[in-house]
């Protein structure tokens, strides 16, 4: 009876599975179906065998040709994240600044939709700059290549628009006046240049006639272009075939079945194999720039762009973004008029020629050889002084003006335009080295030459910028103690602000609620203790100032200082605030030796008391002041002032990123999951090589 049940339930098992594979089959054969219905109208099989699955790749790629896929993966995060920007950004001069802000703090998650994007532009020309090095290293551009490399460096223009355009967006400081700056160039062009600035401006100043047009332009216009350009630079490349490190063409050495010997298919490959693990490490370092350092020390994210436009106030320097650096440089190093037109004009002609001449590189290389591999020591001298002028142009663009710098940059210039006007030349004239019939797979260059190169660029670089660097001293700093954990100093740094500071200054892109819930204070215990107006639980933090009240009183209205502490170290913040003194010759009896001839009160001297300065010089005759405070005067001791000033510090260097701590306790989570990633793709991509291998 029991083997009859058994008999019965594998028969019934039996029929289940063949009901069930009956309708996979027919979920499979729909699906084909639909392919070929597909195919027979847009030919996407086709498609497919020739740029992925039966695209042959040379099988010698090595770590310079990651960043052709890493610009691809950098675009795309670009795209998207603009687009979900866009959704809560207001392309107004008076608005611009806070949409930004308000996407920061009150979209959710809207902070690292921003710090995506702003981190994703800096690798975005950081990988198509080594992408190009490697072109300029392998010969990428030479026959039959030269459509592939216009097309490319055509991306590189728009992606410099693009670029320009973005950085104007934030309207902060920088962004205004960097757009000042640049934009005031074309009013430098003989004749035409007034009317054509007006024009590119679209007003006779940067106004939101300026900020709407360039949101189009870079929303909208030049993604297009950029995106058309891409399809394009990849349709020549496909059609011509991949350059490989040796400059080999792998189409002259095929098998019997029509196949390069030295090929294998892009797909899975490249794909699986070589890219994707690549993708999953540059997504790491990616990620720890965006969860932990999205600043980057003021070179990603400049630290008056935490500052809002302001035309009537004009930075001490105005330096453009790091990826333009060079070619500032270029354009500052231009200091002498010339058949009677203006220096800046000639600048502004050697800045673009520094990007026009790089459309011509495949028709100035006579060598005979593609590869720097086997080029002879007159290309390799020049593509290394040529990374070592990039550079150096690169740091003196971030720097302010003196004669030894302007010098320099002058040198650099000469010799980034050397290497491409010489370039018939020595290319001609070098004795290059045998190139092999098929492509090498082995290591060309030994890690103790590396490590040499590498030094030996360093000191070309270092050299020179260490004897034109600046003497400036630097201010002596007291340290602050910043804790975000530590709710009490917190809590205690917000009543004081709001006690003395809120009166005058601010915090207009910070909520009550949001910060309340931060600091775990008690909505009620803010309404009836911290809020001095009729606002509401949920309203921002803003002061009943008018800007023409300011004006009377202070002769400017006191700036908003939600991000000053973005602005501001926290040390600068915590010194300048004891450092006031009595100086009966300032408006308000008050003068600070950090901040000099500071045109606001000491707010906190019923707190501190009297302090008095005693001038003295060293031994070099500089002056200086030492303080010293009164004793007897003041509510509060040396120690309980301390205190005050530190919890006012900490508050302010929480509200200007409130969620600073938890964008890192964010980080070490994706960091986890990437490293754990890495390691099945890694898994995946050894079991695809011992296919090819």
């Amino acid at each position: 009876m029991s083997d009859m049940n058994e008999t019965q339930n594998v028969m019934n098992e039996t029929q289940t599975g063949s009901v069930d594979s009956a309708g996979q089959n027919k979920l499979v054969t729909g699906l084909i179906g639909l392919r070929d219905w597909v195919d027979a109208r847009l030919p996407i099989v086709t498609a497919w065998e020739k740029h992925l699955s039966k695209y042959y790749a040379p099988k010698n790629f090595n770590f310079w040709y990651f960043f052709g896929v890493l610009s691809m993966v950098v675009l795309v995060m670009q795209l998207l994240t603009g687009i979900w920007l866009t959704m809560n950004y207001t392309a107004s001069a008076d608005a611009a600044f806070a949409s930004v802000e308000y996407i920061m703090r009150d979209v959710n998650f809207g902070w690292i939709l921003r710090y995506l994007h702003s981190t994703g532009a800096s690798a975005f020309f950081l990988v198509v700059y080594l992408h190009m090095f490697r072109g300029l290293m392998y010969g990428s551009y030479k026959k039959p290549r030269e459509l592939i490399w216009v097309f490319g460096m055509a991306i590189y223009l728009i992606l410099v628009m693009e670029g320009f355009m973005g950085y104007v967006l934030p309207w902060g400081q920088m962004s205004y006046w960097g757009a000042n700056v640049i934009v005031s160039l074309v009013g430098a062009i003989p004749g035409i240049g007034d009317g054509l600035l007006v024009w590119v401006r679209g007003d006779f100043l940067i106004s939101d006639a300026t900020l709407n047009r360039f949101f189009a332009l870079h929303v909208v216009a030049l993604p297009i272009v950029l995106l058309a350009l891409v399809v394009l630079h990849i349709l020549a490349l496909h059609e011509v075939g991949s350059n490989n490190p040796d400059g080999v063409d792998i189409k002259k050495n095929k098998g019997p079945d029509g196949v390069p010997v030295d090929g294998v298919p892009f797909h899975p490959y490249y794909t699986l194999y070589h890219d994707l693990p690549a993708i999953v490490v540059f997504l790491f370092v990616f990620c720890f720039v965006v969860f932990f350092t999205p600043e980057m020390g003021g070179y990603f994210l400049e630290v008056a762009n935490f500052q809002e436009a302001d035309p009537l106030k004009t930075p001490e320097h105005v330096p453009p973004v790091w990826y333009y650096t060079p070619f500032y440089s270029m354009l500052r190093a231009v200091t002498y008029p010339l058949f009677g037109i203006d220096a800046k004009f000639w600048g502004l002609i050697v800045m673009f020629s520094a990007i026009a001449i790089l459309f011509v590189l495949p028709w100035l290389d006579k060598s005979p050889v593609n590869s720097m591999r086997y080029k002879g020591w007159y290309s390799r001298v020049a593509l290394l002084l040529f990374v070592v002028s990039f550079l150096i142009l690169g740091v003196l663009g971030t720097q302010t003006v003196s004669p030894g710098k302007t010098f320099l940059a002058q040198i650099m210039t000469v010799v980034y335009f050397g290497y491409f006007i010489l370039m018939p030349w020595y290319t001609r004239k070098e004795r290059t080295f045998p190139v092999p019939e098929r492509v090498t797979m082995g290591r060309w260059i030994t890690l103790p030459q590396l490590a040499i190169t590498l030094a030996l660029l360093f000191v070309l670089v270092f050299i020179p910028l260490s004897v034109v660097a600046s003497e400036a001293g630097n201010l002596e700093l007291e340290h602050a103690e910043v804790d975000f954990d530590n709710k009490d100093s917190l809590q205690r740094g917000w009543r004081n602000y709001m006690n003395y500071c809120v009166g005058c200054h601010s915090l207009q892109y910070a909520r009550y609620l949001r910060t309340a819930n931060d600091l775990e204070v008690p909505t009620d215990l803010v309404t009836e203790n911290l809020i001095f107006s009729d606002a509401a639980i949920g309203d921002l933090m803003d002061n009943a100032m008018t800007v023409d009240d300011a004006k009377v009183w202070f002769g400017a209205a006191p700036p908003d200082l939600t991000l000053i502490g973005r602005v501001r170290s926290p040390d600068w913040l915590y010194t300048y605030l004891k450092s006031f003194y009595n100086d009966e010759s300032r408006p308000f009896g008050a003068n600070n030796t950090v901040f000099a001839n500071v045109a606001m009160p000491n707010v906190l001297h019923g707190l501190q008391g009297d302090v008095e300065c005693e001038e003295h010089a060293d031994e070099h005759g500089i002056e200086s002041c030492e303080l010293s405070h009164v004793e007897g005067t003041g509510s509060l001791s040396e120690e309980e002032f301390d205190q005050v000033v530190n919890d006012i510090v900490n508050f302010l260097y929480y509200i200007g990123e409130p969620v600073r701590e938890h964008r890192k306790d964010i980080g070490i989570w994706v960091l986890l999951f990437l490293a754990v990633l890495y390691g099945f793709v890694w898994a995946t991509a050894r079991e695809f090589s011992k296919d090819y291998h």
